[in-house]
């Protein structure tokens, strides 16, 4: 402060508006919890993913073929690429599919990040979740599919931690690592008339996956995939990011970097408008003090810098709880979640970085702003004006004045329209303020319906299945899957990826459905080609435009007929007999059965038949499907808390200006002899009506937001179809509604505490 004097008023000044000054600190904080909470998110949860890539020799790429293939090892050397090749299938373990990989002492790539034993060929390795049904040591069967379906006794060596195998989730297949040594004794005791070593000099010709690793690696993959993708044995070319063992944790981390791009934004902008608010209303209070100081032979520098200084403090110590407080919250809350769908390593959260003091500087620098806007006017005044305080604004009588229904209302009513009238720029800014906060809970409520709308639509109503089987040979097992007891109808699909284009080109899949489907409900027909919504977008078509997509070397073409609403299904959808000459071998099918009790007892006994890699019941797709979208629902329920709680500290902080500038109002009331009831209800019906006005403009703009978010939150595994329920316009209205209620009934009780003598000395 300037001197004594001064630092002695500074802590008068606290004392005297306490609750106004924590309600500023309170919005500060709040931003750069906020802000500062999902970066640390964000940033641990992309270092921990680092972590394990770096830690383990990630891959930037796989190629995978059906079998061993010259051609594409001769690409991958004149490309001048670091490659290893290795043998992956899946594989059987009490009728559940597993993914296995073979390695040996001499790989460089993909190796485990963490592990509770020496690693050697002669071993298998698996991670925990396997071995709560499989304990190391013990003995279990293991049936492959490497030159037909055989079945040999294995025993886990020990776990260990492994970058595909992060996943937790019940429907991700177990990952086994299994050392080339042990793959030869496996193959031995299947083959007990071959010799381990000619077995062995086998090996090479089955080893049908390439890691490849290159800074260049999207290039690399993209070529790879022009050059083999109508050889019959090619299966897939994918970056990392895309890998089907890391798609679904690299979209929770991309995920968690847009969330900085929405949220933290509005907060900041609505912190914002209600320090500008308050510190105006504050400095207005004080402009007879203000004369006081000039009066005394301060000059307008001295008495602006103690004003500024003030609130800069403010809104450091609300920047500091928040840097504090935000890396402990957030990443904590969403790393329950994280710990439930990923095996992680344990790394601390870093407390500290560069961006968390560009967020605390950014508030102070709205605090200073704030701080200097609302002193230049007060300060420039003469000292005679200024010790003549803030007095009543001059108003004009409204037309509606001299009305017989004006005439009729109580007085409450009318005090409550004439103090909106007579504060203007305080009205509007509540009416932004509540706008805002409804504006959030109506986008966090909206999350929700739209994913929960996207599911009921394709499982209820479209694709309306008790139980998905995916077919691991490429035969049919219709009439196996319906000879199942509960079994009703099926359909049997063919799912193949495949390079669609349209105005523009991209790799999706396209489903090939019976004429006469008996589960699906899709509007198909031979003459129909349907689009799912996201994927007519991504290729830039409509209806009428024509798509072509090529398979098994031949390409075939038409135009869209319809275009459909999938979140689950994505991509190019038709019927058998659309596409003359185009037969595909059925690669699932839709099961509908007699009740859904029967769909969880058929799905893990359809799992366990020859020729099928795996078969969900529809509540384990709903799990799957909520696991995939589980980052966004967690951050949705955590920035609703943070919207509620910006409302409480909004509605509290205008709820507080309200009240200090109406002291003389009340206490003329009291004079005048009405109750406290009375006095009472004016005050609480104004923040009310704006409470409720407020809320109704946020609910226009909680559908761009929703839609801001989502878009910018987009991942391949789900397509969202925009949707908001009723009941959630509702709900944000009663919501905001309670707790400007509940806080102005509060302020509303404290009229009794005002002291009329005091209330009434003013210059008028």
């Amino acid at each position: 402060m300037v001197n004594g004097a001064l630092k002695i008023k500074a802590l008068r000044e606290v004392k005297t508006n306490f609750k106004q000054y924590l309600s500023v600190v309170l919005i500060a904080a709040l931003a750069v919890t906020l802000f500062t909470g999902i970066w640390a998110n964000y940033k641990g949860f992309q270092d921990k993913l680092s972590y394990i890539y770096e830690k383990s020799a990630m891959c930037d790429g796989i190629i995978t073929m059906e079998r061993a293939d010259n051609e594409v090892e001769n690409f991958l050397k004149e490309k001048g690429v670091s490659y290893q090749s290795r043998i992956f299938m899946t594989a059987k373990v009490d009728g559940k599919s597993v993914y296995v990989a073979t390695f040996s002492n001499s790989d460089t790539m993909n190796k485990p990040f963490e592990e509770t034993g020496e690693i050697d060929e002669n071993g298998i390795y698996c991670d925990e979740n396997f071995v709560k049904s499989h304990p190391v040591g013990e003995e279990f069967d293991i049936t492959f599919t490497l030159g037909g379906e055989k079945t040999a006794k294995a025993k886990i060596s020990h776990t260990i931690s492994h970058p595909e195998s992060l996943c937790n989730s019940t429907y991700n297949p177990s990952f086994l690592y299994v050392g080339e040594k042990a793959l030869v004794n496996f193959l031995g005791q299947i083959y007990d008339k071959i010799s381990p070593a000619f077995i062995e000099s086998m090996l090479p010709s089955f080893k049908n996956q390439y890691l490849i690793q290159s800074d260049n690696a999207a290039e690399i993959i993209a070529e790879a995939k022009d050059k083999f993708q109508d050889k019959d044995s090619f299966v897939y070319a994918l970056e990392r990011k895309n890998l089907p063992t890391n798609v679904t944790i690299e979209a929770d981390v991309i995920q968690a970097e847009k969330l900085l791009y929405i949220f933290p934004v509005i907060f900041y902008l609505v912190a914002a408008l209600i320090i500008v608010t308050s510190v105006s209303q504050l400095i207005n209070r004080e402009q007879k003090n203000i004369g006081i100081l000039k009066s005394l032979g301060y000059t307008d520098g001295e008495v602006f810098l103690h004003y500024t200084e003030i609130f800069v403090i403010l809104g450091f110590i609300g920047a500091a709880v928040g840097t504090i407080l935000g890396p402990l919250i957030i990443p904590r809350v969403m790393g329950v979640k994280y710990g439930i769908l990923y095996q992680l390593p344990d790394i601390r959260i870093k407390f500290f970085r560069v961006e968390y003091l560009l967020s605390a500087a950014l508030i102070i620098i709205i605090s200073f702003l704030s701080a200097t806007a609302a002193c230049l006017g007060s300060v420039r005044l003469a000292p005679a004006r200024s010790l003549r305080g803030e007095n009543s604004v001059n108003m004009k009588l409204s037309p509606l004045t001299h009305t017989k229904l004006s005439q009729k209302l109580p007085l409450s009513v009318k005090m409550a329209v004439r103090n909106m009238r007579r504060k203007v720029s305080r009205t509007v800014m509540v009416i932004v303020g509540v706008a805002g906060c409804s504006a959030l809970l109506l986008c966090g409520f909206g999350i929700e319906d739209t994913i929960n709308y996207g599911l009921d639509l394709e499982f209820e109503k479209y694709i309306p299945y008790d139980v998905t089987v995916a077919y691991s040979d490429y035969s049919s097992h219709k009439d196996e899957l319906l000879s199942a007891d509960g079994a009703v109808a099926a359909d049997e699909y063919a799912k193949y990826t495949v390079t669609a284009q349209g105005k523009n080109v991209l790799s999706t899949y396209i489903y090939v459905f019976p004429t006469d489907c008996k589960v699906a409900k899709l509007p198909l027909d031979d003459d129909t080609l349907i689009l799912t919504t996201k994927l007519a977008k991504d290729l830039g078509v409509s209806v009428g435009d024509k798509v072509s997509f090529s398979i098994n070397g031949a390409t075939y073409s038409d135009k869209v007929t319809a275009i459909t609403d999938l979140c689950i299904t994505q991509g190019v959808i038709f019927t058998s007999g659309h596409f003359a000459g185009l037969n595909l071998s059925p690669t699932g099918a839709y099961v509908k059965t007699e009740s859904p009790e029967k769909a969880d007892i058929l799905s893990p006994e359809y799992s366990k038949y020859d020729g099928v890699s795996s078969a969900m019941s529809m509540s384990e797709m709903r799990n799957h499907a909520n696991n995939t979208v589980s980052t966004i629902r967690v951050m949705t329920l955590t920035i609703r808390v943070f919207a509620i709680l910006l409302a409480i500290v909004v509605l509290y902080n205008l709820a507080l200006l309200n009240f200090k500038e109406r002291t003389k109002d009340i206490a003329t009331l009291k004079v005048l002899g009405f109750s406290a009831f009375e006095t009472a209800v004016s005050f609480v019906i104004e923040i009310i009506t704006l409470t409720v006005f407020g809320s109704l403009i946020g609910l226009f703009f909680g559908y761009p937001l929703l839609y801001a978010v989502l878009s910018i939150n987009e991942t391949p595994l789900i397509s969202y179809i925009y949707h908001i329920y009723a009941r959630s316009f509702v709900y944000t209205v009663l919501l905001t509604g309670v707790t400007s209620l509940a806080i102005n009934s509060l302020f509303g009780l404290l009229t009794n505490k005002v002291k009329m003598t005091e209330s009434l000395k003013s210059v008028e």
